[in-house]
């Protein structure tokens, strides 16, 4: 089961309004007073938001559709047929937390073919609560009313499998080859301070040099772990690219975010006099809003009218064989038996 955020159906204030109405019900992402949540979705991102956020997709919107639907419907189908050559009776679902199909339509999927071993693979290489603690609920939720409950298997995060630093780091040599840029900046998704810090059972988190190492006291912590992953792609690079920076993009609201944030990271980057930068994902799997539109397009603007030559959004893994062969491992190291 692999399973991701998911996405509009259509670049719409509709399709964004139904895609709304799942996200804003998770209590994972939003642990806030349900007085104060029901009047931020109703009276703020529903009539305001909903309309200029559909504008956005429709800007990123494939022929096929949403990118991160198409593309992620082309791993699964790359990853069964592996399994297939393989010989091996494993079936692969996709599963999306506030879209279709839904990780509870895929599930009983699943239970009406008689599957009763699921490996639970959240395409989200760091841990967060809000994304892979909420898969894993759904999902023993979905599975709860089976008739006879199945053999569930997690995957808590691949941050640092070697697969994945390896996809990555192939992907970012192939694009820089092509482009001269001064700096590497690693952006991932940010997260607000107070929800990692929810997942700190040590009180060791100050944001700061504990995220230098990910170790039993920070096993969880999702900063610590996008350090993790920048040290090691960049590591793999070595003397491809001479100076790289990590980035927290995507904040949200007046609370405090991870840091340092990329709008003003950029800005500091231009005043050190590195004008023509690059940017890679790895917190992403797919190129979805927040890769296309937010960093090739907003921040591109930004950065060029602020005096630099050139933003350059590397892609992501998308439906590359490469990273398609890379779930394909993770997956059979799961799943010895497959």
């Amino acid at each position: 089961m692999l399973i991701n955020l998911g996405t509009p159906a259509e670049p719409t204030a509709r399709g964004l309004r139904e895609f709304y109405r799942y996200f804003f019900a998770d209590r994972f992402v939003f642990d806030i007073n349900p007085i104060g949540l029901w009047l931020l979705r109703n009276l703020i991102i529903m009539p305001l938001r909903a309309p200029r956020t559909a504008r956005d997709y429709a800007g990123i919107w494939m022929e096929q559709g949403s990118p991160l639907q198409v593309y992620s419907e082309r791993v699964r189908r790359g990853v069964q047929e592996q399994f297939d050559a393989a010989g091996a009776d494993v079936a692969v679902r996709i599963g999306m937390a506030y879209s279709k199909p839904f990780i509870g339509d895929a599930l009983a999927e699943l239970e009406r073919e008689g599957r009763d071993e699921i490996l639970v693979f959240p395409l989200y290489p760091q841990y967060a609560r809000a994304t892979t603690e909420s898969a894993f609920y759904a999902v023993r939720t979905a599975t709860a009313s089976w008739r006879q409950a199945p053999k569930l298997r997690f995957i808590n995060d691949f941050y640092a499998e070697p697969a994945f630093i390896r996809v990555w780091a192939e992907v970012i040599r192939a694009n820089l080859a092509r482009v001269n840029v001064d700096h590497l900046v690693f952006s991932y998704h940010g997260l607000p301070e107070a929800a990692i810090r929810r997942t700190d059972k040590r009180g060791c988190c100050n944001f700061g040099a504990c995220c230098d190492e990910v170790s039993e006291v920070n096993r969880n912590c999702y900063r610590a772990q996008c350090m993790a992953t920048s040290r090691a792609i960049a590591g793999a690079l070595d003397r491809e690219v001479e100076a790289s920076s990590v980035a927290f993009q995507s904040r949200f609201g007046p609370a405090e975010w991870t840091k340092p944030y990329l709008d003003l990271h950029l800005r500091e980057l231009l005043a050190q006099g590195k004008k023509r930068v690059a940017v890679a994902t790895p917190s992403f799997v797919t190129d979805c809003l927040e890769t296309l539109h937010e960093i090739g397009r907003e921040y591109r603007e930004q950065f060029i009218e602020a005096g630099g030559e050139e933003l350059i959004l590397l892609p992501n893994l998308n439906d590359a064989p490469e990273w398609i062969d890379t779930v394909y491992e993770i997956a059979i190291q799961e799943l010895p038996t497959a």
